[in-house]
């Protein structure tokens, strides 16, 4: 039993002081990279921890000063607020807000880019009002990151009468310099943007120039439901604006904002489990809860809705959207 108690008590002081390095080297870091000086802190307090379970004998003491460690790193690093005005990446330089009168809605600042490679491109961002009662239906998009187990990156098009569509893709808002980490994530480094604009800009990016696969799901719903969800997308991406949040890895990414706004707009209880955690499976939370087509098994169904080679033969035409999601349009048998 004492054996237990030693083991359990060390494993407790050293996750402990893992994760409070983790917090004091990755909360608030840009750039720059990770606050490695920080962590000295933390193996500071693993000593001191160590003497007061071994030297002085009081376990308990140990565990309590370790937890005490932890609380204090966690409220010091709630100090960290986001913020709108920092260095940021030139493709995320501005971001989208819009104007809403009744139904109809004037985005400002819709990204329009057109890529040579995912480092190279024509910026560009345009204005347009839209108006949900126009609105034909939305599409479920997921993007699975290559080699990466269970990653993705998932948004939603919305489309309307006269043959436009307007994606939402809920990212981080990186600064100059800056690369995505889900470790990062976790730790208050990344602000949260909704970025809104064209197909041929934010689809086409990820399957002809990341080259990831693209699935492109037209969602189950009423217009009225279809019509609800757009109109809450746009109000929380104006909410950020006037109130900046950091992303978070588990709680606040791209997937678990799509099933908040989802949730708001549906009779359906979208449950909280591996799928949403590892988005590259959210289609298969989709197809059980019957929001995309559930006519065929779910293999038939991912292929059927598999874009990239249609992407690839509609590279930047004008009517990429129509081609990518017309079964009989042509294919490219490889990425332009």
């Amino acid at each position: 039993m004492r054996l237990l108690v030693t083991i359990l008590t060390a494993g407790v002081l050293l996750l402990g002081s893992a994760w409070a390095a983790l917090a004091l080297a990755l909360t608030g870091a840009g750039p720059e990279g990770a606050h490695g000086w920080r962590a000295l802190g933390a193996g500071v307090l693993l000593l001191s921890a160590c003497f007061v379970a071994w030297r002085k004998g009081s376990r308990r003491g140990a565990v309590a000063l370790v937890v005490a460690g932890c609380v204090g790193v966690s409220l010091w690093g709630r100090t960290v607020k986001p913020s709108t005005e920092r260095d940021w990446a030139p493709d995320l330089e501005k971001v989208a807000r819009a104007d809403v009168e009744g139904t109809r809605v004037t985005f400002h600042d819709m990204r329009d880019f057109r890529y040579r490679s995912t480092t190279d491109w024509d910026a560009s961002w345009f204005s347009g009002t839209y108006d949900a009662n126009e609105l034909t239906g939305a599409w479920f998009i997921v993007e699975p990151f290559s080699g990466f187990f269970g990653a993705a990156h998932t948004m939603v098009s919305f489309g309307f009468a006269d043959g436009r569509y307007v994606v939402f893709s809920v990212e981080i808002r990186r600064e100059k310099g800056e690369t995505f980490s889900a470790l990062g994530g976790l730790f208050r480094q990344f602000e949260l943007v909704y970025v809104v604009g064209d197909e041929r800009d934010l689809v086409q990016l990820r399957s002809n120039h990341r080259r990831d696969d693209v699935y492109l799901y037209p969602v189950r719903a009423s217009k009225e439901r279809v019509a609800d969800f757009f109109m809450d997308m746009v109000a929380r991406m104006n909410a950020l604006h006037a109130r900046p949040e950091f992303y978070d890895s588990v709680s606040n990414n791209c997937t678990t904002n799509l099933v908040r706004h989802f949730e708001k707009v549906s009779a359906v209880d979208v449950p909280y489990d591996h799928r949403t955690l590892l988005p590259a499976f959210s289609d298969a939370l989709a197809y059980e809860l019957g929001l995309i087509d559930t006519d065929a098994p779910l293999d038939v169904v991912r292929a059927r809705h598999r874009i990239n080679e249609r992407a690839w033969a509609a590279s930047n035409a004008s009517d990429f959207s129509q081609r990518i999601r017309d079964p009989e349009a042509p294919r490219a048998a490889s990425a332009p």
